[in-house]
């Protein structure tokens, strides 16, 4: 069977119940069941939409999945998307804090929705299909900015990495492409270096004699090497400085040179950099993830996981506070300016149960 679910088609905003307003688990009941059944969705989606909700209303934090004859991506875009309603439900259900849900309008850059607690007050969750995307940094730098301007004895050693971060956050115009050549040329990073040299060789035309390459001249460079074997051959140095030549997708990489190849081929030597700079974000010496840890860990945001494991799905939660975050990048060599630097929490779930009031 084809497509049955398109992507965003199941979120809050799809329910009109993303306006702010504080929503009794009763009234969700009724708007979620009601709008499910005139969205125009197929009965398979729908059966698997009314079973997940059951369940969290049920309380159950794991069941078995019943995607019916959903095929699995679709199945996927359903546990992403409707599972930001269903998680609110099931912690409405199991925890006798909160009174009601509040979905924000717009979109918020952490904060799936907020739930009321019975003093009154808002607690902010996100909402995560497994491992989940990764969030921007950009979300990040104000606090990161804000403890830099403040802070008397803000650890020296964090100075390098915010620099970076800096880099990668950069809202500029082609921010996304310049952003991660702007961090490497900052460190000097053996890649960075190797970067330039490839650029300057006579075979590949591209005119650059220094500072950050423009999009047109590492597209050049590319283009002009014009086999993939020839790819291998000229950015051997390039890819073993970076690190790349451990991981590098063969397929990917020959598909991007192949012949009648519509977009761009410039990624073969701009995501190399994204992923040395993931390396050198991650690795303890740069200190990075310890700037990381101490920005997330002042949001009070809890992450609400939805794991879809073999048959069964598990629901639990994890504090911003108390966690510990790595960076990734959600780019690739085929979209190597998808999106900027992101972070992603090192998951070791902690049970709802311990977050009751």
């Amino acid at each position: 069977m084809g497509e049955q679910v398109k992507d965003k088609q199941l979120i809050p905003t799809a329910f009109g119940i993303a306006d702010g307003n504080p929503i009794t688990l009763n009234s969700l009941n009724t708007k979620v069941k009601t709008k499910l059944k005139s969205m125009g969705l197929t009965p398979a989606v729908v059966s698997a939409c009314e079973y997940l909700y059951d369940q969290a209303l049920a309380g159950k934090a794991t069941f078995e999945a019943k995607p019916g004859t959903v095929n699995s991506k679709d199945y996927n875009i359903i546990l992403k998307d409707f599972g930001e309603i269903t998680g609110a439900v099931w912690l409405l259900t199991t925890s006798s804090k909160y009174t009601a849900v509040k979905f924000p309008i717009g979109n918020e850059k952490l904060i799936d929705y907020l739930l009321v607690t019975k003093n009154g007050l808002d607690e902010k969750f996100s909402a995560k299909k497994d491992q989940g995307g990764k969030p921007s940094i950009v979300s990040l730098m104000p606090i990161i900015e804000e403890m830099i301007r403040t802070s008397t004895n803000l650890d020296i050693k964090l100075a390098k990495p915010s620099w970076v971060l800096y880099h990668l956050s950069t809202e500029e115009k082609n921010g996304l492409y310049f952003g991660p050549l702007k961090a490497a040329q900052y460190l000097n990073t053996p890649g960075w270096l190797a970067l330039t040299k490839l650029l300057k060789h006579k075979d590949l035309k591209t005119g650059y004699t220094t500072g950050i390459p423009t999009q047109a001249q590492m597209e050049t460079a590319v283009v002009n090497m014009g086999t993939y074997e020839n790819v291998r051959k000229y950015t051997k140095e390039f890819y073993d400085a970076t690190g790349y030549t451990s991981t590098i997708n063969v397929e990917v990489s020959k598909r991007i040179m192949s012949k009648g190849y519509s977009r761009v081929h410039y990624g073969l030597l701009h995501y190399p950099i994204t992923a040395e700079l993931v390396k050198w974000l991650n690795t303890d010496t740069s200190h990075a993830q310890t700037l990381l840890n101490l920005a997330a860990n002042t949001l009070h945001i809890q992450q609400v996981y939805m794991d879809y494991k073999g048959t069964s799905i598990m629901y639990s939660v994890k504090a911003f506070s108390d966690a510990e975050f790595k960076f990734a990048s959600p780019s690739s060599v085929p979209y190597p300016t998808n999106n900027r630097m992101g972070f992603t929490m090192n998951k070791t779930p902690t049970p709802i149960t311990k977050i009751k009031g």
